[in-house]
């Protein structure tokens, strides 16, 4: 099994205790948190639709922050491949307000 660093590059270290996917995984939850800004989800959605175009956006789960300051999304997917997870990760931390992916 190939873990995603933080870089999101896939490595083959692993540990006996890290989950083991399953490909294709329906529902696949991926955790995004970002600053707050009007243009942030539409910024998100461009790159999920690039590598889950199947996800329904109107789906999407939203919590803000008690300050106002940070916003997270919750989103499911249908997982197909390590490389996907990995690009996924690596765009979504292009984003200059995307602080976290889980």
């Amino acid at each position: 099994m190939a873990l995603i660093t933080k870089n999101g590059d896939v490595t083959k270290e692993t540990s006996s205790e890290a989950p083991k996917i399953v490909f294709p995984c329906d529902n696949y939850m991926v955790k995004v948190v970002a600053l707050e800004s009007e243009t942030i989800l539409s910024e998100i959605l461009i790159v999920f639709k690039k590598f889950a175009p199947e996800m329904d956006d109107n789906n999407v789960g939203v919590n803000r922050s008690s300050k106002g300051k940070f916003i997270s999304f919750t989103f499911r997917i249908l997982a197909v491949s390590e490389e996907q997870l990995s690009g996924l990760h690596k765009e979504l931390m292009a984003i200059a307000a995307v602080k976290m992916v889980m």
